[in-house]
C-alpha cells in the first residue's frame, strides 16, 4: 500500500495532467512559435523532455528588462518565430502560447513507431505555467509512454527559464510522480541547451540533458542536430533502468519552412541503451541500439 506521501504527489501530478487538459481545451489566440523534439528513447526508458525555444511575449511595458522566456525552436532550438496576441498587443502581458512540437512517424527494423509532443505555455510577463504532454507507441499497437508536466516558468535573463513543478508519467506500468526542476535556454542564438532534475515519490533521482543547434541552409531549410542523455541514481528494474547513463539518443532533422508557422521535414535518428540499462535491455530479449528514419510535422498556433 502507498504511503501518504506517495498519495499526495500522485495527486498532485494526477491534478496537474487535468490542468494540462483543460488549458489546452483554451482557445489559441497569441504568439507562434518555433521548436523542436527528439525522437523518444526505447519503450523501456523514459521518454524524451521539453525541446522549446521561445522569444519574448507581452506588450511594449508588459517585460521588465532582462526577462523573457526561452528562444523560439524546439524547448527547442534557436529560431525565431513569434507572433503576438489579441492580450499582449494589448499591453496586459498575458501569454497564451501552444506547440505542436513533434508530430513524427519513426520507420525502423521491426514495428515502426510515432510520437508527439504538444506543450502550451500560460500566463504573464513574469510567471507562466509550462504544460506539456508527451507519448510515443508503436503503429497498430499499443501507446508505450505518456509524460505530462505541468512546470511554473519564470524567465531569469533575456534567454534563460527556470522551471518547477510536477511530472507523471501515466506509462508505462507501475506509474511515476516525479517533482521536477531544471532550467532551459539559449547559449547563443542557435544553441540550445536544457537539464532538468527529478525525484521520483519513491526516492528515485533522475537527470535529463539535452542540446539542439539549429543550422541554417539556402532556400528556407532548417538542419538540426540534436542529442540527449539520461541518467539515474539507482536501478529501477521493473522500468528496464539502471543506474548511471541509462540510455541516449542523437538526432538530425531537415525541416522545410513552407509558412511561418508551417514546417514538414525527414531526420534520422539513432538510440542506445548504456552500462547497466543495457544489460537489463539484452535480459529481456530486446536490442539495446536502435535506428529510425522520421518523417514529421512541426507547428505552432
Amino acid at each position: 500500500m502507498a504511503s501518504a506521501s506517495e498519495s499526495i504527489v500522485t495527486g498532485a501530478a494526477r491534478g496537474g495532467a487535468a490542468a494540462f487538459l483543460l488549458a489546452l481545451a483554451v482557445p489559441a489566440g497569441a504568439q507562434r512559435l518555433e521548436y523542436e523534439q527528439v525522437w523518444p528513447a526505447p519503450a523501456a526508458a523514459a521518454a524524451a523532455a521539453p525541446r522549446l525555444g521561445y522569444e519574448s511575449v507581452g506588450g511594449d511595458d508588459a517585460e521588465p528588462a532582462g526577462a523573457a522566456p526561452p528562444a523560439a525552436a524546439a524547448v527547442p532550438a534557436a529560431a525565431t518565430a513569434a507572433a503576438l496576441g489579441a492580450d499582449a498587443e494589448s499591453g496586459s502581458g498575458a501569454v497564451r502560447e501552444y506547440y505542436l512540437d513533434q508530430t513524427e512517424v519513426g520507420l525502423q527494423r521491426g514495428a515502426d513507431g510515432y510520437a508527439w509532443d504538444v506543450a502550451a505555455r500560460i500566463g504573464g510577463a513574469r510567471h507562466r505555467i509550462w504544460l506539456e504532454a508527451i507519448g510515443e507507441g508503436t503503429l497498430g499497437g499499443s501507446l508505450d509512454y505518456l509524460e505530462l508536466q505541468a512546470l511554473y516558468s519564470r524567465p531569469i535573463s533575456e534567454s534563460w527559464d527556470v522551471q518547477a513543478g510536477l511530472r507523471y508519467d501515466v506509462r508505462p506500468h507501475p506509474n511515476r510522480a516525479w517533482l521536477t526542476v531544471g532550467a532551459q535556454g539559449n547559449a547563443g542564438e542557435p544553441l540550445y541547451l536544457g537539464a532538468f532534475a527529478f525525484l521520483s515519490h519513491r526516492g528515485e533521482l533522475a537527470a535529463r540533458f539535452y542540446g539542439l543547434y539549429d543550422i541554417d541552409l539556402p532556400g528556407g531549410f532548417v538542419l538540426q542536430p540534436s542529442a540527449e542523455a539520461n541518467l539515474f541514481a539507482q536501478d529501477i528494474p521493473e522500468l528496464g533502468l539502471g543506474r548511471g547513463l541509462a540510455y541516449g539518443e542523437a538526432g538530425m532533422r531537415l525541416r522545410y519552412q513552407v509558412r511561418e508557422w508551417f514546417a514538414p521535414y525527414v531526420g534520422v535518428e539513432w538510440t542506445r541503451d548504456f552500462g547497466r540499462t543495457a544489460r537489463l535491455t539484452r535480459a529481456a530479449g530486446d536490442d539495446v541500439s536502435g535506428r529510425a528514419f522520421l518523417i514529421g510535422l512541426r507547428s505552432w498556433f
